[in-house]
């Protein structure tokens, strides 16, 4: 594009000069397509031509004087002296694999992102599942009673009524003892208070496990505000 543009644009600054014989005319255009193909030649040699011409480079066309600052940047980038095809292909391939090499990187980034986010999404995922589960617990628990919040209420009370219990019935059979009478005789009203002090043992058990069971969620739930952050 720079050789096609810039020979236009000397042709037509050279459009001005008249009555040019056919030998002269001849010589001005293998000059105009030296120019024109050695647009990467240092700038020395191209002002040298302009100048045999008679042609400023300020008197070119803004057009002209634009594609010769081009050219002249491209040759300090490619850092060639001369127009040599090999060299001029080599940049090319090389800024070509540069260019390549460049956008191979940014895909394995990319990859790597993706990656990364996908393990994001299943952590996320599994944050969310526990989230739900610890707020289902929660909503159970909630709603029994006793609950998270008076468990250790109600352990209190059943442990001073199986105190009370427990100290009535000594008692009762500190006195049958004196009395030396067969078990299979003790009153209904004595049997009834063993049985319930049986059971109430047994419910002071049950409610010490789901206690324990309040403290798991608890430190579950713990655990999983620390994930969070």
């Amino acid at each position: 594009m720079y050789k096609t543009n810039l020979h236009f644009c000397i042709k037509s600054n050279l459009g001005g000069i008249s009555k040019l014989d056919s030998d002269k005319e001849r010589t001005t255009t293998y000059i105009v397509t030296h120019i024109t193909l050695s647009i990467l030649f240092p700038a020395a040699l191209t002002s040298e031509i302009l100048s045999k011409l008679n042609i400023s480079i300020d008197g070119l066309p803004q057009k002209c004087q634009q594609l010769l600052r081009q050219a002249a940047e491209a040759q300090q980038t490619m850092d060639i002296n001369q127009l040599d095809p090999i060299a001029i292909s080599l940049h090319q391939t090389k800024e070509i694999s540069q260019k390549l090499e460049d956008e191979y990187e940014i895909l394995k980034l990319k990859q790597k992102n993706n990656e990364l986010q996908a393990k994001i999404d299943r952590n996320n995922k599994f944050l969310e599942g526990l989230r739900k589960e610890l707020e289902d617990s929660r909503n159970s628990l909630s709603n029994q009673n006793p609950n998270p919040e008076n468990i250790q209420d109600q352990i209190r009370q059943l442990k001073q009524k199986v105190a009370s219990y427990e100290e009535s019935c000594e008692k009762a059979k500190s006195k049958f003892a004196k009395l030396s009478v067969p078990d299979a005789i003790l009153p209904t009203s004595l049997t009834a208070l063993v049985t319930s002090l049986v059971t109430l043992r047994e419910e002071a058990a049950s409610l010490k496990l789901r206690a324990d069971d309040v403290a798991l969620a608890r430190e579950a739930r713990d655990t999983f505000i620390r994930l969070r952050r």
